[in-house]
């Protein structure tokens, strides 16, 4: 999920790490992304515990809240910043890695299922390597993010997949898209974005190994 651990202030202090999107819009975005994420989670693993590893968790609120809503999953999160002084003794946090944004730190297999969450679009130049790495380490890939004819503004939206664009990536990391999940409303709380951004510009794709 987009980072809030990304902050421009090297001192990094709890309230600057947890708040950024703390908002209602926010808020909805990440129950309506959960309920959809825990829904694939179930279907893809039906029985026993889901290992499962969010990559770019920003501040673990939606693994959490998948979590929530399907207590089969145990969570390990990673995203490219270190944790504030202080965080690492809180137990929550325990769960959390950092990494370099290419590399994933587990071994092949080691999870069922792994998240990219609005992750390769902010990351353009190492999208493969990074849904690659994905595919080595679990052995079902969820990519949630947007296709290009969204409206969210600026240069994010110029680096936005094609439908076409996605498939193709995929391919190249010798991935199957098993399905693909639109017609996320995750803006309807927010004043005026509900008018601005369909549904269908975003999108969660199951893909697994071919």
């Amino acid at each position: 999920m987009s980072s809030p651990l990304a902050l421009e202030n090297k001192d990094l202090s709890k309230n600057a790490l947890v708040s950024p999107h703390r908002t209602p819009s926010h808020g909805h975005r990440v129950d309506v992304l959960a309920e959809r994420i825990a829904l694939h989670i179930e279907s893809l693993v039906p029985q026993g515990r889901a290992r499962c590893l969010d990559i770019g968790c920003g501040d673990m609120a939606l693994a959490e809240a998948v979590n929530a809503r399907s207590s089969r999953t145990d969570w390990r999160c990673i995203d490219v910043h270190g944790l504030p002084v202080g965080f690492s003794e809180d137990a929550r946090w325990s769960k959390y890695r950092q990494f370099d944004g290419r590399r994933i730190p587990h071994a092949d297999g080691e999870f069922d299922v792994a998240l990219l969450c609005d992750v390769l679009h902010h990351a353009p130049e190492d999208a493969a390597e990074l849904l690659a790495e994905a595919a080595r380490v679990a052995g079902h890939v969820l990519v949630k993010d947007h296709f290009e004819y969204g409206n969210d503004g600026g240069r994010v939206a110029e680096r936005y997949f094609t439908c076409e664009g996605f498939v193709r990536l995929a391919k190249q990391q010798r991935l199957v898209i098993t399905a693909l999940d639109s017609g996320l409303d995750l803006h309807d709380r927010a004043p005026g974005m509900g008018t601005l951004l369909r549904p269908d510009w975003q999108f969660i794709a199951v893909l697994r190994v071919h």
